[in-house]
């Protein structure tokens, strides 16, 4: 199977949602201009990406991780609260039992 190059997917693409209108593929967001279709990234700029996409998963992986640690810090204060001030957990369910 012949595999279509990056300038016939955009050139199809661009026949397929209709042709570009103002400039303008509707559908894929990308300005058209007739010397360089940009619909499909270089090679380059995917390395890119992807080396942002690791960075972002480590992020993710980063943050999640303090989120949980900090939930584990919370709920050991809050058993705390509870302990030292229970007046202060029964008036909340109060208050929250009269709205109902």
């Amino acid at each position: 199977m012949v595999q279509p190059s990056p300038l016939d997917m955009t050139n199809m693409w661009t026949v397929v949602v209709g042709g570009p209108k103002n400039g303008r593929t509707y559908g894929t967001e990308v300005l058209q201009s007739s010397s360089s279709p940009s619909l499909f990234p270089s090679s380059s700029s995917t390395l890119q990406t992807m080396e942002e996409m690791k960075a972002m998963k480590k992020q993710i992986v980063e943050l999640t991780q303090k989120c949980a640690a900090n939930d584990a810090k919370f709920a050991k204060f809050e058993e705390l609260v509870k302990k030292h001030m229970p007046q202060v957990f029964h008036s909340e369910e109060d208050s929250e039992s009269d709205d109902n």
